[in-house]
């Protein structure tokens, strides 16, 4: 599977999946994988009912909303968005009433990714900023806020939260990968966003 997907022979990988699933029905990681591939290769309405079926069996399973996410965001669905944004705020209530802290500050770092997604900007950040005065060793939201300080062209901001989070990622994480995958994404997509606002004064 792991091959198919890296030769990016997705829709193979999704028929493995499918015989892994059948050999361990219980075992819902491999469900998330194949929805999320589904999303990937574009097929985004068979996704959503996947990522649907977990959170039928498990309300409040973060991977699956984030699934949503994506696949809402991939769509360019500002109503979809919105959807599964009130359903995580539920979730979040959800989670302070039954103390399930983790699960809490996944949904907080999944609504500030939605609000990046929406362009909202400052108001991620301040989600994110929330989260590491919260908890200052989780390394995720120095990540997130590096990134947007990178979109803002705010590189001296953006270069103090990467120091904070290469200190706090553990050593082989997948997280180190990610990120020396996504800074040059990131970059690009920086230029980008800095290109349209000049565009746009013109």
């Amino acid at each position: 599977m792991e091959l198919k997907i890296k030769n990016g022979k997705i829709h193979e990988a999704i028929g493995i999946l499918s015989q892994l699933i059948n050999l361990e029905p219980e075992d819902s990681e491999w469900q998330l994988l194949k929805y999320h591939l589904h999303s990937y290769s574009g097929d985004h309405d068979s996704a959503k009912l996947g990522f649907e079926q977990i959170l039928a069996k498990d309300p409040l399973r973060v991977e699956a909303y984030h699934g949503l996410v994506m696949a809402a965001s991939a769509k360019e669905s500002p109503n979809d968005l919105k959807d599964v944004e009130k359903r995580i705020i539920e979730g979040m209530e959800k989670c302070k009433k039954e103390k399930k802290k983790d699960d809490l500050r996944d949904f907080k770092l999944l609504l500030a990714q939605i609000r990046v997604i929406q362009g909202d900007y400052n108001d991620a950040l301040k989600i994110y900023q929330d989260l590491s005065k919260e908890e200052a060793r989780d390394f995720r939201p120095y990540l997130c806020q590096g990134i947007i300080y990178t979109l803002l062209g705010k590189n001296d901001d953006a270069e103090k939260s990467f120091e904070k989070y290469r200190r706090l990622v553990p050593k082989g994480h997948p997280y180190t990968r990610y990120f020396d995958d996504n800074m040059v994404a990131t970059k690009v997509f920086a230029q980008k966003v800095e290109n349209e606002r000049a565009y746009s004064k013109s």
